[in-house]
């Protein structure tokens, strides 16, 4: 599935940002259905609650954690596997060119 939106900001610049979830790719663990690959490039974030104990920051995962994938694409064929609309937003690219992310 694709999904594309357009985003207007207060300053009247306009960008379409899109998303992409594919119904023949749930994770990692499988292969990718374009050409059989096991090898990802991967984009998460994650947040928590941190605190502090005897003057060390610490997470603490007794109250919650949370983590969202923003991008997954085959290292092999490049085919983008997922993409969260968000992602557009965090990496911008010119005329909405796809972001290369080469490692």
């Amino acid at each position: 599935m694709r999904l594309s939106i357009r985003v207007i900001d207060q300053e009247e610049n306009e960008q379409t940002i899109s998303g992409v979830k594919r119904d023949d790719w749930e994770s990692m663990n499988d292969p990718c259905p374009e050409c059989g690959g096991l090898e990802f490039d991967h984009f998460s974030v994650s947040g928590g609650h941190y605190g502090s104990r005897d003057s060390v920051d610490v997470m603490r995962s007794d109250f919650w954690d949370a983590e969202q994938s923003l991008f997954t694409r085959c290292r092999e064929c490049r085919e983008i596997l997922y993409k969260h609309l968000a992602f557009d937003l965090l990496f911008p690219s010119d005329d909405n060119v796809e972001v290369p992310l080469d490692f």
